[in-house]
């Protein structure tokens, strides 16, 4: 009989955000931005553990007060604009090292994604459980305009395709398809974070086409989050 691997959910949420100051307590239809990601996670049968990564007491406390859920206070050093998410990420491995907990997969989970489809986050698990990859991040197809291989970056002061090929694609129809990671998933196998990545070799994209396009670093991002969930959208 096959043993279910142990699959760990860190929502990292540190307070200093400078494009939407106190983000994730900000209140959104409601409800603080947090609250979105906490619930999805809750609502999910695979994952074991949820751990909410904070740096700010406020966010803490509301995070905690799901029975879901427990907590890390991190440094103010592992909460800078510049910190790695790596370095968050195995601070919360040591963490649950000292807690005897052990995991097979580590699940990522962004505040500032909060629209996930009902779910999400166990049919991402079970893609990247079924094909074996080393890691998974759900991804949109970037429209053809704005395809790598119709994009130019400046070179000794000339524009050059941006994929270094020496000639243009020049039919729509040519065009490989390209595809952007959204923020709202991210899963990796425990021994590649370990080694320090947060991918490893065999990264599976999954196309996330039923939730909301929506990741929150300006204010106009969360204008356009506050439309959606006026909506109706609800985890």
């Amino acid at each position: 009989m096959d043993v279910k691997p142990r699959i760990l959910a860190i929502i990292p949420a540190r307070a200093g955000s400078k494009g939407v100051p106190g983000k994730n307590m900000r209140l959104l239809a409601g409800k603080p931005l947090i609250h979105y990601t906490i619930v999805s996670a809750c609502e999910s049968c695979m994952l074991d553990t949820i751990f909410l990564s904070t740096d700010c007491q406020e966010t803490l406390s509301f995070g905690i007060s799901y029975p879901e859920v427990q907590g890390l206070l991190r440094s103010k050093e592992l909460a800078r604009d510049d910190t790695p998410m790596m370095d968050v990420i195995k601070n919360m491995i040591l963490h649950c090292d000292k807690l005897g907990l052990s995991f097979d997969y580590v699940c990522l989970l962004q505040p500032t994604s909060p629209f996930r489809s009902r779910n999400l986050i166990d049919r991402t698990i079970k893609c990247l459980l079924d094909t074996g990859g080393d890691s998974l991040m759900t991804v949109r197809k970037i429209p053809d305009k704005y395809n790598p291989h119709w994009a130019f970056i400046n070179r000794d002061e000339f524009m050059v395709v941006a994929t270094g090929e020496k000639k243009i694609v020049t039919r729509r129809q040519e065009l490989p398809d390209a595809w952007h990671r959204d923020g709202h998933i991210y899963i990796t196998r425990m021994d590649v974070i370990r080694n320090g990545d947060l991918y490893g070799k065999k990264l599976i994209g999954f196309i996330n086409e039923d939730s909301p396009d929506v990741n929150i670093d300006i204010m106009e991002d969360w204008l356009l989050a506050e439309t959606i969930a006026k909506n109706g959208f609800r985890p």
